[in-house]
């Protein structure tokens, strides 16, 4: 909620960065603060023992975790065959035109980046019923409530795959270049991204890359800041923010674990967007994931 208000604050644009600076340090520490003591109430009243507690509690200790069996077999594979269904219904030859295509915008509203091997269709919930209902499903939308005190969901099919995906709109196999494969930090406050397994994800197959804590790390938090600078049009003297240097992925390599999130048909993985991480190359198979944009 914090950055929604925050974003229509357009004055900032018109301050000397001196004084901007420790204006928005002090958002983001008051961010952190209400953050900190909203899911201490929530833990207080459902137990870090139930599934909602625990899978709130590791996400605030580790930046990410993985609520498991979240949709049974069978409600997942009607999700997917759902999204497969919208695949068909786009247009393959303009799809086709180009290696990478950013930003297809579609007469239904849907939009489309598609890449060698790798696609994401966007908006789902705004143009289909069916995905609406999966977008207005009650845990998720507590979680997303309690953790950024916002709820406007937004989902996106992303598949991958190695050639095996026999489909007019995706001709090629994956490359090694992938979309959100640089490593990165999306946001300086606490929000929340989720991904539905719709197949299992596994070592081969392009798991999400994060560093445990990282949103915690001293290195990271100048990056936050510098998000924040940005956003506002303040130069930065190329210190990194959304996207990671050098630096700091060798700090992160030092002072953090790298984790692969693998996990099972059905599972839900949620994410912290103050946590650095990025999408890791697919080595054979497919990989096919509802995002739930929170």
């Amino acid at each position: 909620m914090i950055s929604r208000i925050v974003n229509k604050m357009s004055f900032f644009k018109k301050l000397p960065k001196a004084i901007v600076k420790p204006i928005f340090k002090v958002l983001i520490l008051f961010d952190e603060v209400f953050w900190k003591f909203r899911i201490a109430i929530f833990l207080l009243f459902v137990g870090k023992a139930s599934k909602l507690g625990s899978t709130m509690y590791q996400l605030k200790e580790n930046g990410y975790a993985i609520f498991e069996n979240y949709y049974n077999d069978n409600y997942i594979n009607k999700i997917k065959q759902n999204c497969i269904k919208i695949l068909d219904e786009l247009p393959a030859k303009e799809l086709n035109k180009n290696n990478y295509v950013p930003n297809l915008v579609l007469p239904s509203g849907l939009r489309v980046e598609k890449l060698d091997g790798s696609i994401k269709i966007k908006g789902l919930n705004q143009i289909d019923s069916f995905f609406k209902e999966i977008s207005n499903n009650f845990r998720i939308n507590i979680i997303s409530a309690i953790y950024q005190l916002t709820r406007k969901p937004f989902l996106m099919y992303n598949l991958v795959h190695d050639g095996t995906f026999k489909h007019p709109a995706m001709g090629n196999s994956v490359g090694e270049k992938m979309i959100a494969g640089q490593a990165h930090v999306d946001m300086q406050f606490h929000e929340l991204r989720c991904a539905l397994a719709l197949d299992n994800i596994d070592e081969d197959n392009g798991p999400t890359i994060v560093f445990r804590q990282s949103m915690k790390k001293k290195q990271i938090k100048k990056n936050h800041l510098n998000i924040f600078l940005n956003q506002f049009g303040f130069d930065t003297n190329n210190e990194s923010g959304h996207n990671l240097n050098k630096d700091d992925l060798q700090y992160l390599e030092e002072n953090s674990q790298k984790v692969k999130i693998t996990c099972k048909k059905g599972d839900l993985i949620l994410l912290d967007l103050k946590s650095a991480h990025y999408q890791s190359i697919l080595k054979k198979g497919q990989r096919h994931i509802l995002w739930h944009y929170c």
